[in-house]
């Protein structure tokens, strides 16, 4: 069972929506009960509208609807880990997985280790934030 402020890597992915399977890395955020997890998929991909400053952190204007935990390349992410390109975690893409679909998904998973408490913590912070998180999940963090 995973625990919160790990970061796992999936080699591939199985997304729940049908989407192309791939690589992806995956932060748990929380525990839900003893069988689902909260987690967030990290992206490299930048969906902050081009008029706003990306920066190390959180970057949350809900007039917006952006919310946004940005991670840079030189983050020590965990004791030995750091994304090699700027990563993004969304907080309205924050969702659930039963241990069981990820168990048997097929795939190559990867232990990276504990996020620096200091920075999960932040991730959480920011997250919570998001207009479109879920309340359930809000409550949660």
């Amino acid at each position: 069972m995973c625990q919160p402020g790990e970061l796992i890597k999936f080699s591939p992915f199985v997304f729940k929506n049908g989407n192309q399977p791939k690589q992806k890395y995956c932060i748990v955020l929380g525990q839900i009960d003893e069988k689902v997890m909260m987690v967030s998929l990290p992206t490299s991909k930048d969906h902050v509208p081009s008029d706003i400053m990306v920066q190390h952190g959180c970057v949350d204007i809900p007039e917006r609807g952006v919310n946004v935990f940005v991670l840079n390349p030189d983050d020590q992410v965990t004791a030995s880990f750091r994304f090699p390109r700027p990563t993004f975690v969304y907080g309205e893409q924050v969702d659930e997985y039963e241990q069981k679909y990820l168990d048997e998904m097929g795939s190559t998973v990867e232990q990276l280790g504990q996020i620096e408490p200091v920075l999960f913590q932040a991730i959480r912070d920011c997250v919570k934030k998001a207009k479109l998180l879920r309340r359930k999940y809000r409550n949660l963090l």
